[in-house]
């Protein structure tokens, strides 16, 4: 299941400028039957984010091959890592 347009808005809208406390929850509504894995974005030490928002990093998973590796291409994307970054404390 390849990301399409209709995805790529709802990631736009639900993580964008100011995400509401249960965007995972609405994120897994939205896009029944994906995966979808989150993490510190500390945790992602290997390639590049397909879009970056203020709170979160998203990347694209093209799981159909053997093994599983981080893609730019919506179209061969069959999963998204959210990359939570942390939020820095206003001193």
């Amino acid at each position: 299941m390849s990301m399409d347009a209709a995805d790529l808005v709802c990631l736009e809208s639900l993580l964008g400028a100011e995400a509401p406390p249960d965007w995972l929850a609405r994120l897994r509504r939205a896009l029944p039957g994906r995966s979808i894995t989150v993490c510190d974005a500390a945790d992602m030490t290997e390639g590049q984010p397909y879009r970056e928002y203020p709170a979160f990093e998203v990347y694209l998973v093209d799981g159909s091959g053997h093994c599983w590796q981080l893609t730019q291409n919506p179209a061969t994307a069959t999963a998204l890592v959210i990359a939570q970054r942390r939020r820095r404390a206003v001193s």
